[in-house]
């Protein structure tokens, strides 16, 4: 062979057998092999040393006639360090060798144990082998599919972490499960457990999930979200957490979240756990992320940029849906118009940057000053809107009273002294005589109209 004249001691094998069986006896410092070849061809050579873990550090190249770009993809997905086009100038292989050995990971002692441990490999080890590594990336790929398979549900969020958590329970025995995700605005751990625990155990699951995020920010304000099929809350519970399982999920260089499994048995997780978590957590990085990248676009598009708060079309659409409801149902439904009273006289004295911060202000106001239930928008410019769930108008014009004093004592932040700011609310609630829900905004607008003919600073119920 040539690179015998360039000073290197060549071993050679008649086919692909016999090259893992010289690999495992001779431990080279570099395998060069064709790809085509009887007994087992180069793919098959490079994933059966490239997954014994006493091999994978060998460099291997792939030395072939196959020049379509196809071979040359299974070639380094196979494990190949490099592919050579057998046609190329025989001086990019002896520099292509070079390189591999000048950069090469595998030790003298690693080398040493596998002369010791293996010594020459027959075919029955080899096929047993390559059996196995079959057998492991079959395996893999139905796990990767199953994964897959749950992008099905990037829509429904509760959907997909509930078919997540069927896929994990599946495949791994454990008491509970806790999933960290950064989300939009907030970290959020969805906790599932199989068995009822103690909330010192839930506590104690929160903080060891926590702690493994480098970013606290992320930790400020996580918030705790049960699966819908998780057990109940027991404090009566004895049984205490004894092992824990975890795995990061990462995409490219990005952390969106952990996973963490946690068993209450004498017997902790065995390596084969171990080993389908990690699996898992690489193919549910990808699916979660575009759950989240989902969720995301899908909040911009409702959500205003400003105040945070919902935007008028997805409000009147809430509001159409939500007015159905209650004439169905016979239920209370009443809105809140207000607008902030001179506003114009803000932004022309102190400026659009301060007349911004009063919008993002009063948005935090209403946000924070109504209940969960309700529902809360930038109407346009300077106008919000309250949608009151389940509410008569004489409760709703209480609320409008609440929110009016709120603002009126409230301190906005400014560049010297605080500023004062009132604003005016019109308040209108379904009726016999409401046909639509675009009635009922008119009659809450003409409220709204009569507050600042009235001198602004008040509350107006259409009655």
């Amino acid at each position: 062979m040539s690179l015998q004249k360039y000073g290197y001691d060549v071993i050679t094998a008649g086919n692909g057998m016999e090259g893992v069986n010289r690999a495992f006896r001779d431990a080279p410092d570099i395998v060069v092999s064709d790809v085509m070849m009887p007994e087992l061809n180069g793919y098959q050579v490079c994933r059966l040393l490239k997954n014994n873990k006493e091999t994978s550090d060998i460099p291997i190249i792939l030395l072939t006639s196959m020049d379509q770009p196809q071979d040359r993809f299974w070639g380094i997905r196979a494990g190949a360090d490099k592919y050579i086009i057998k046609n190329s100038d025989f001086s990019i292989l002896k520099e292509t060798i070079n390189l591999l050995l000048k950069n090469s990971k595998t030790s003298s002692l690693k080398k040493k144990n596998l002369l010791d441990n293996h010594g020459a490999a027959d075919w029955e080890s080899i096929k047993s082998s390559l059996n196995q590594l079959l057998d492991r990336l079959l395996f893999e790929s139905t796990l990767s599919n199953e994964v897959g398979r749950l992008a099905n549900f990037i829509h429904d969020r509760n959907k997909l972490l509930s078919e997540a958590s069927l896929l994990v329970n599946s495949l791994i025995d454990y008491s509970s499960l806790c999933l960290c995700l950064f989300d939009v605005n907030r970290t959020k751990l969805y906790v599932e457990l199989k068995q009822p625990m103690s909330d010192k155990d839930v506590n104690e699951m929160k903080s060891h999930t926590l702690l493994d995020i480098n970013d606290k920010q992320k930790t400020v304000e996580a918030e705790i979200h049960f699966f819908n099929n998780s057990c109940a809350i027991d404090n009566s519970i004895s049984d205490k957490i004894t092992a824990r399982l975890s795995a990061p999920l990462n995409i490219h260089n990005e952390n969106i979240g952990n996973i963490s499994l946690y068993t209450t048995k004498s017997q902790a997780f065995d390596k084969e756990s171990e080993n389908i978590i990690r699996l898992l957590a690489i193919d549910f990085s990808m699916v979660f992320k575009l759950m989240l990248l989902y969720d995301e676009t899908r909040h911009l598009s409702i959500t205003d940029g400003l105040t945070k708060l919902y935007n008028n079309r997805y409000f009147k659409d809430i509001f159409e849906m939500e007015f159905e409801r209650a004439k169905r149902f016979k239920k209370n439904l009443s809105m809140i118009l207000l607008d902030i009273d001179h506003f114009k006289s803000i932004n022309d004295t102190y400026g659009h940057l301060q007349g911004d911060s009063v919008l993002k202000e009063v948005g935090y106001i209403l946000k924070h000053g109504v209940r969960k239930v309700d529902f809360v928008a930038r109407y346009g410019g300077e106008e919000f809107a309250v949608l009151a769930i389940d509410t008569d108008i004489d409760n709703t014009g209480t609320l409008a009273e609440k929110i009016r004093k709120q603002i009126e004592f409230h301190s906005f932040k400014a560049e010297k002294d605080p500023l004062k700011v009132t604003v005016s609310l019109g308040v209108a609630s379904i009726s016999e005589d409401v046909s639509n829900y675009l009635d009922l905004i008119k009659r809450a607008d003409d409220s709204l109209y009569k507050a600042k003919e009235g001198g602004r600073n008040r509350v107006c119920i259409f009655r």
